[in-house]
């Protein structure tokens, strides 16, 4: 399952790019933290592809790469992962150097974790909103807020918020 979804993903990502000949693309690079399941914070950075595909709709692309530690009883540190794919449209709103945004999509996720208590892969759909202030013609800065619902076992249900800042070409 998680190989043929990371495969559709791969496909999708790359048809994009046939039809990307006069349309605006973007490349984001984000920093950020994940409130995963409003228990554990993980520090994330991650990348994200925004095509455009008509005017005011971008589809969008991307993963992040998320680490969370913990020492435990004998003074060694622990790492547990988390890996989120981001595959959705963003629609921007212009308005002079200010840009605001509104995202929607299916955020597939990978877990692991050290004690391998976690959930392996989940999957569900997320929402977000962003500000975005361009600091050179071909350069902006961003403040986003993302809300997750993620299915899978062994809880099925997890809800968590993630907050990214990061640089936009």
């Amino acid at each position: 399952m998680k190989r043929i979804l990371l495969l559709i993903f791969g496909i999708l990502m790359l048809a994009s790019t046939a039809f990307t000949q006069d349309k605006k693309t973007m490349l984001t690079g984000e920093l950020g933290i994940n409130f995963f399941g409003y228990d554990t914070p993980y520090l994330t950075t991650g990348i994200l592809y925004h095509m455009e595909v008509r005017e005011g709709m971008y589809i969008v692309g991307g993963a992040d790469f998320g680490i969370h530690t913990e020492t435990d009883d004998s003074g060694e540190v622990q790492a547990d992962f988390l890996i989120p794919l981001k595959t959705g449209i963003y629609f921007p709103f212009q308005f002079n150097k200010i840009n605001f945004g509104f995202g929607t999509g299916i955020s597939p996720c990978f877990q692991f974790t050290h004690a391998g208590t976690g959930a392996d892969f989940l999957i569900g759909p997320y929402i977000n909103g962003s500000v975005r202030i361009q600091v050179h013609p071909v350069m902006s800065v961003f403040l986003q807020v993302q809300q997750d619902l993620l299915f899978g076992k062994p809880d099925w249900i997890y809800t968590g918020t993630r907050m990214n800042i990061g640089i936009t070409f």
